[in-house]
């Protein structure tokens, strides 16, 4: 009797599945004439999982609490030395994207990803990073494996922390071993946007003094046809592609004045975004959602939003 009831228990042993946890949808709303559209709530909202309805938690511009992670991806190879003279001079406005009590880590790319620095939320440190930035020899940038090594430091952070991260490099990758359709969905699935400020290697060194040239130190959807469209604009425009697919921007400079632009209107979207957020639904293998977000009432809207998400559980005894 003994061993049948044990038995009976092994039998009726419940299986444990850990949902996916919440899907988190920046989104940014502005008139045509690109004005911020402001006050809206829940109810203003509509967002569409795979054609069906979902109940979202909306927090509005200026009320989202979370500190923000920022990884910076910088791009440190010799082709790209002029636009690094600029890169090196942004550290303060950092700030404009962290806000207060913001964490920032920096990774560089070139014929190696390397950490620079791990996420801190002091001053000094960040500054010393960017001085100490110098081109490396070769023309290699794996920017899609900088961006996977800058998702491996992200997904270590507080669940309620904004993961963000900051790609400062050319438009196409040199020599990643990652595949951009890999990279993307680890993002999707830490919930991390991408903003981008890239460059042409060969235009920025027209906007550079020839003074500041000198050598630098030494030192539901169909799947498939998802991941090849995937593939096809990252090598269009890499950092386009990660800024699309993840619900950021993508925006490019020449010039330093240029450059400092393009920091503080991210900085301004980071934090004027209305926050979306909702439970998927459990699901026993790793499932490609399509997410629309409109605003009811307001046709005139522009609504800029990631266009889907990873769902999937895991299960455990």
């Amino acid at each position: 009797m003994a061993a049948a009831l044990c038995m009976q228990g092994v039998a009726q042993e419940p299986t444990f599945r850990s949902q996916s946890p919440l899907v988190i949808v920046p989104v940014t709303v502005s008139s045509k004439s690109g004005e911020r559209v402001w006050g809206l709530k829940d109810s203003d909202f509509q967002l569409l999982d795979n054609g069906r309805e979902r109940k979202v938690t909306v927090e509005p511009w200026g009320t989202y609490q979370s500190h923000v992670a920022l990884a910076v991806v910088i791009q440190t190879s010799t082709i790209c030395k002029a636009a690094l003279l600029k890169v090196k001079k942004m550290a303060a406005m950092l700030d404009d994207i962290t806000g207060e009590g913001g964490e920032v880590a920096v990774i560089t790319a070139d014929s190696e990803v390397k950490t620079r620095l791990e996420f801190t939320t002091r001053w000094e440190p960040i500054q010393e990073c960017f001085e100490k930035l110098y081109a490396s020899g070769g023309k290699a940038g794996r920017i899609l494996d900088g961006v996977g090594a800058a998702i491996t430091l992200l997904e270590k952070r507080p669940g309620e922390e904004r993961r963000l991260i900051l790609l400062l490099s050319e438009a196409r990758d040199r020599g990643s071993e990652a595949k951009a359709s890999d990279v993307l969905t680890r993002a999707e699935q830490q919930n991390v946007t991408i903003y981008t400020a890239s460059y042409s290697a060969y235009v920025t060194p027209f906007t550079t003094k020839a003074s500041e040239l000198q050598p630098a130190a030494a030192g539901g959807l169909d799947i498939i046809g998802l991941f090849t469209e995937i593939a096809h604009a990252t090598k269009q425009n890499v950092g386009k592609a990660m800024a699309d697919y993840t619900g950021g921007r993508n925006l490019s400079f020449e010039t330093l004045h240029r450059l400092e632009e393009d920091l503080t209107e991210i900085g301004k979207e980071v934090h004027s975004q209305y926050q979306l957020s909702f439970a998927p639904e459990s699901e026993t293998n790793a499932v490609y959602h399509q997410v629309a977000v409109t605003v009811k009432d307001h046709a005139e809207a522009v609504v800029r939003a990631r266009p889907g998400y990873w769902n999937g559980v895991r299960e455990s005894k």
